[in-house]
């Protein structure tokens, strides 16, 4: 169970209350955020991109689906107005992911 803290109001709006430290936090972050970039370029770019684009469209796949049902159920409950608009988005967003890289090779050979 979580302590609980209380702060004088004046003090609050001065900013003389000790804040909570995150610092340990950004520096986890920052350091997993820098180190992506150089594990994902290490191999060949074909080669390692593929494989971390498949495993990000697998999740976006369950994503997806996920999505479709919830607009079935939503279509289901009497929305289906809202339904639709759900389904339009997804779809559009499922084109556009699924097309991305042949969408930045066409956009490079103009």
């Amino acid at each position: 169970m979580n302590k609980v803290q209380s702060i004088n109001f004046n003090d609050f709006m001065k900013g003389d209350w000790k804040k909570p430290s995150i610092k340990r936090y950004a520096i986890g972050i920052g350091a997993v955020a820098l180190l992506i970039p150089k594990t994902a370029l290490a191999s060949t770019a074909d080669g390692m991109f593929g494989n971390v684009h498949e495993a990000i469209m697998n999740a976006f796949d369950a994503g997806v689906v996920l999505v479709i049902i919830f607009a079935g159920a939503a279509w289901g409950l009497g929305h289906r107005s809202k339904a639709i608009e759900i389904l339009i988005g997804v779809c559009c967003g499922y084109i556009l992911a699924r097309h991305a890289v042949d969408i930045r090779d066409f956009l490079k050979g103009i």
